[in-house]
């Protein structure tokens, strides 16, 4: 009798003759990871010493073998979408019967995972182990948790996708003699992120932590809390307007304020963990404090500092208990080295990035921009000019940036930097006189982004003034005339 080879020896392949249609299991097999396979592929993993076969029952737990349903093992490809493909064969009498191919996502399956986890679990349990082989090493249910941390609510409703607010499960491994466990949280879009590795004192940690107030980095107990951190911090700098001018925040009291130091911070941490720049934050002795600058002066002419705690979440380094202006005998109490003091963010290298080069040409000739601008952005042109046209309200921008380079030529601080968070590069605002009465306001400010290969100006968006003073503010205070008349009434308004 022929010795049966491969996948044939596994089982009875009912599927490896060819259907009406053409097809067969390797075809589907070709088509669910996206490229040609034959055969001998499969057979030759078959009889390698990769091959791993486990034994399961209807639930697609591990058993042995007289105890078991059906049998699965691991293909060494993936599918399109980069999940595990598995191979199943169902018992059926003494005869296994097969094959089906599924694929599995595995752990990515239930949210989306921060690389730098798998990272820190190996530091916790000294093994390399990865999304495609940690389901080996969950001892548990992986099961989902309401805010309060409870798999189930009082009336006995169990916790779902939809209802849970976080994703746990336990592990093989142990943390300072407990149990490791391992969580996803889900995230203001809905969406569950992780992995985070702790004990369960960890995880009640998280359930606290995920009722506090966020502002970028900087985390508070309640709003309340971060608007009253946010008018100390303005008492204790010098005199500036961080309030809007033209629309109200029902959020915060210093609008600003709040914007300016958010990704100021945001900046300091790029800096830090991504371009490794030294003392943009200094961590104290026992890594429980960490210290950096605002960039601002405060109203004795020091620089303005914080001093909080830091707390990892989602992998993702935050900052509470902030404190402002520390005196050096709190600093070295904390154990910080006060050889050093922490250094503000360099938003640019050259001050050819801040400046505009009048022989640079706007890109008028990009429609895409123009429609962005004219059409997706029509609710940001004063009222009175919604109503017009789109081919008038294209030659009144036109006409309007013809006028900001020709003043630009004899005044270099007209058209003013800003420093766009999101892709950590410079960009530039043009104040726009949309009806050329250069006297008063401009009308809207438009939004440049360099191009120093072409030398060109890409026309990215309109801003209303309030956002362009907001957003300009990160570099520096605006003096140009345009932007500072903004504040103007603001700081009349203060006296």
């Amino acid at each position: 009798m022929e010795q049966k080879y491969g996948l044939l020896k596994l089982g009875l392949v009912t599927n490896l003759k060819r259907n009406e249609y053409g097809q067969n299991c390797v075809s589907f097999l070709s088509k669910l990871i996206g490229r040609d396979i034959k055969l001998t592929d499969i057979n030759n993993f078959v009889e390698s010493d990769d091959f791993n076969l486990e034994f399961i029952d209807d639930d697609r737990n591990i058993t042995e073998k007289d105890s078991s349903t059906g049998f699965r093992f691991k293909l060494p490809w993936q599918d399109v979408k980069g999940y595990d493909v598995y191979g199943y064969f169902k018992k059926s009498g003494p005869t296994f019967i097969g094959v089906n191919w599924i694929s599995n996502p595995g752990i990515k399956k239930y949210g989306i995972i921060d690389p730098t986890c798998w990272e820190k679990l190996k530091s916790i349990c000294g093994i390399e182990i990865t999304e495609s082989n940690i389901l080996e090493y969950i001892t548990s249910d992986i099961e989902f948790y309401n805010g309060a941390g409870h798999p189930k609510f009082p009336d006995g409703t169990v916790v779902t996708s939809e209802t849970g607010k976080f994703i746990k499960f336990s592990t093989r491994f142990s943390m300072n003699g407990e149990v490791l466990i391992g969580w996803f949280t889900k995230d203001i879009r809905g969406r569950f992120k992780g992995i985070s590795w702790g004990i369960e004192d960890d995880f009640r940690s998280a359930l606290k932590l995920r009722e506090q107030f966020y502002v970028g980095r900087m985390v508070f107990n309640s709003i309340d809390e971060c608007n009253t951190f946010l008018d100390d911090l303005k008492e204790a700098t010098i005199p500036e307007p961080w309030e809007y001018k033209y629309k109200k925040d029902d959020t915060f009291k210093n609008p600003i304020l709040k914007s300016y130091l958010e990704y100021e911070l945001d900046r300091l941490f790029y800096e830090h963990e991504s371009l490794k720049y030294p003392d943009r934050l200094i961590f104290n002795e026992d890594k429980n404090k960490v210290w950096f600058n605002t960039n601002l002066i405060n109203k004795f002419g020091r620089d303005l500092t914080i001093v909080g705690t830091p707390i990892e979440i989602l992998n993702k380094t935050y900052i509470s208990e902030l404190q402002i202006n520390p005196s050096l005998k709190d600093k070295k109490d904390m154990k910080f080295d006060t050889s050093k003091t922490p250094e503000p963010p360099a938003f640019f290298k050259d001050l050819n990035e801040i400046l505009f080069h009048c022989d640079w040409e706007p890109d008028l000739d990009d429609m895409k921009s123009l429609e962005h601008i004219i059409e997706l952005r029509i609710d940001r042109f004063p009222p009175s000019y919604r109503v017009l046209a789109k081919d008038t309200i294209a030659k009144l921008l036109i006409d309007a940036i013809a006028l900001a380079r020709r003043i630009a030529q004899r005044n270099y601080k007209f058209i003013v930097p800003m420093y766009y968070p999101t892709q950590k590069r410079i960009q530039l605002l043009m104040p726009i006189y949309l009806g050329n009465a250069y006297s008063s306001n401009p009308d809207i400010a438009l939004v440049l982004t360099p191009d120093p290969v072409n030398k060109v100006y890409a026309l990215e968006t309109i801003l209303s003034l309030d956002d362009a003073y907001q957003d300009a503010r990160l570099i520096a205070k605006p003096e140009e005339s345009w932007l500072h008349s903004v504040t103007k009434s603001m700081e009349e308004k203060e006296k």
